[in-house]
């Protein structure tokens, strides 16, 4: 607020001072307000509307909107307000170039790209993880098995007794461990400092842009680079680029990208990610460490706390609903009895590579864990950049915000995937839990490869669909799967003070929900305890 009053004063003495320039200072501010009134101001197409303007918009609003209007949009009154599509026309919408409707610009939006760097545009990253994280999935699992040994045993400790803890921060802190080591590798990944700064990134986004929304438009081009939650984001960017700049140095003095480099510590390959990335990066920014530390942030706003999100939300529905527990304990048993089983330098055992993705009713319980738990309630968020003509007979002005029900679409027995046709006999409706709903499913003959964790499709919207589908989720999803293995193997857990072990839907610590985005609540404590062999 200083430098707000700084240049209010400043502004109003330079007017004072200079009177014959008063006129044109201020037809020069007026031009200014009227082209950010121009610039912000959100269309009214005429839709009807769902909800009340003004209050938090909530499941029941997107619920009540698409069984209402099933066949036509409607509006949500949010700030700014956004258009719900029916979900026939999905491939209709999807299929649009970025010049008609676009992600980018609705996520430069969101974040206020041009003060933040927010939602630039990173392909390098988008192909590092795309094309070679997924071609090397397979061979980031034992780092990935022996990240998450350390990451409990760090932040849970020895764990004797039973002992309380907030579980979506220690969740949080092991996801970025995990997320870290295979990201930049060890020791770096371990450094307190980048911890902290890897977890923090998206949390001073979100700050930055919550700071940027409290000044007027026409103010926010002299304001926004001395605002303390700007500046916090650009010495996350310099901070992150002198810890990775011995990393990057050692990658570009390769002899070949082919070579790999091994930390005489660790004995890790060192930096793997971080060679991909160079690999795809313009070449007049491949020695710029601070780019590269942009880039590491971006990952780390987009992976560290959905995956956290995802993970808290599944072992949160295990400590309420504990007649799963010992199924999926029994499942992981039989894969290791089948497998067998491989041993690490350190003695632990630890499941082969091929394993992992043999665990069908944990990754159904995953599933059924985020459709009940979604990041989001909606998907395929997009500003229209041109004006759109609807195959449902309606024309969308440009500007207007757009996107899908996805909740309405994973809860609603008139899609397929959830209809009692689809299901095999005494299926649970799409109301009700049912942790092994996506494993009966795969029980079918010919759906054994379908409704996957990682499964993106018309039905199954919570990774995307289209253009835009994470292409981070099946690296999610192993991760996810190593993290509750761990679990289920090794340590006891409950409710807090749950002392039968009796669970309780009812018990469950509510989530956290403002306007269609949902988190698990971050107070929400349960109790743990290592479990003795």
């Amino acid at each position: 607020m200083e430098s707000v009053s700084f240049i209010g004063d400043n502004v109003a003495q330079f007017i004072t001072s200079f009177p014959a320039l008063s006129s044109a200072v201020a037809f020069f501010f007026a031009v200014l307000v009227y082209q950010s009134c121009v610039k912000t101001r959100t269309p009214k197409p005429d839709l009807p509307v769902v909800g009340t303007p003004g209050t938090h918009i909530t499941k029941k609003d997107i619920l009540e909107g698409s069984r209402k209007y099933p066949d036509t949009p409607f509006i949500l009154p949010m700030s700014p307000p956004i258009v719900i599509l029916p979900i026939h026309i999905q491939d209709e919408v999807r299929n649009l170039p970025e010049d008609r409707v676009s992600f980018t610009q609705e996520h430069q939006r969101n974040f206020f790209a041009q003060y933040t760097g927010i939602g630039d545009h990173r392909p390098e990253m988008i192909k590092a993880i795309r094309i070679d994280l997924t071609r090397h999935i397979a061979s980031t699992l034992p780092d990935l098995q022996d990240e998450v040994r350390f990451g409990f045993d760090k932040e849970l400790g020895d764990c004797k007794e039973w002992t309380t803890y907030p579980v979506y921060l220690k969740v949080l802190r092991i996801v970025a461990l995990m997320n870290g080591r295979i990201f930049v590798g060890r020791p770096l990944s371990r450094e307190e400092e980048w911890i902290q700064s890897t977890i923090s990134y998206t949390i001073d986004c979100v700050k930055a842009r919550n700071a940027i929304r409290e000044h007027p438009v026409w103010k926010r081009r002299w304001i926004t680079t001395k605002l303390p939650e700007i500046l916090k984001l650009s010495h996350h960017r310099t901070r992150g680029g002198e810890m990775l700049a011995p990393i990057m140095n050692a990658q570009l003095s390769k002899p070949s990208f082919k070579e790999k480099i091994r930390n005489a510590d660790t004995g890790d390959e060192e930096g793997n990610f971080i060679e991909w990335i160079l690999k795809y990066t313009p070449e007049h920014l491949r020695n710029d460490p601070e780019n590269l530390a942009v880039n590491q942030m971006v990952l780390s706003f987009a992976a560290i706390h959905t995956s956290s999100m995802a993970t808290t939300h599944a072992i949160l529905d295990l400590a309420s609903r504990r007649e799963y527990i010992q199924p999926l304990i029994d499942e992981i048993n039989e894969v290791r009895a089948a497998d067998g089983e491989e041993i690490d330098d350190n003695g632990f055992v630890r499941l082969k590579k091929e394993s992992i993705n043999k665990l069908r009713k944990l990754d159904s319980f995953m599933k059924e864990s985020q459709r009940f738990s979604p990041p989001i309630y909606t998907s395929g968020t997009r500003i229209c950049t041109s004006d759109i003509h609807l195959s449902t007979g309606h024309t969308l002005p440009k500007g207007t915000r757009i996107c899908f029900s996805s909740f309405a679409v994973q809860t609603d027995p008139r899609t397929t995937t959830f209809s009692p046709e689809y299901n095999p006999p005494g299926y649970t409706p799409p109301d009700q839990f049912d942790g092994m709903r996506f494993y009966n499913l795969r029980n079918m003959p010919g759906k054994e490869n379908r409704h996957q964790f990682a499964t993106a499709g018309p039905e199954s919207l919570t990774f995307g669909y289209g253009n835009h589908t994470c292409p981070g989720r099946f690296f999610a999803s192993n991760e996810i799967k190593i993290i509750l293995v761990e679990l289920l193997m090794n340590w006891d857990f409950r409710l807090k003070d749950d002392f039968e072990l009796k669970g309780g839907v009812e018990k469950r610590p509510q989530n956290v929900e403002v306007d269609l985005v949902i988190t698990p609540n971050p107070r929400a404590m349960l109790e743990f305890k290592r479990r003795r062999v």
